[in-house]
């Protein structure tokens, strides 16, 4: 069974480039949430504002509203990383059994 969110994704490969850069930094870095990505490597400016409102409606992004210099900070949600996995690797878990995201 494919998550319908996850098929989304699939079929729109650029929002997977921001999801995955979120996740670089994220893991390269050792932060627990990422400043707002301003450049990514593969899509436009003009286009990061759209993909970034897609990907948290979808559930697969989360964001935090900072202080006013800090500005808004991102994260991946579970179903968003799981959207990092090539589809046909993915093991869908049942979402009761999926561990709780951790309280913000």
């Amino acid at each position: 069974m494919v998550h319908p969110d996850l098929e989304l994704l699939d079929a729109n490969p650029e929002w997977g480039l921001l999801l995955a850069a979120y996740h670089q930094k994220i893991t390269t870095e050792s932060l627990e949430w990422s400043p707002r990505l301003t450049e990514v490597a593969g899509l436009a400016a003009e286009q990061l504002s759209a993909i970034h409102g897609k990907l948290i409606a979808l559930g697969l992004l989360k964001f935090e509203i900072g202080s006013r210099a800090l500005g808004v900070h991102y994260q991946l949600t579970t179903l968003g990383r799981q959207g990092l996995i090539p589809p046909a690797e993915r093991q869908m878990t049942p979402e009761w059994m999926l561990e709780a995201e951790p309280a913000a």
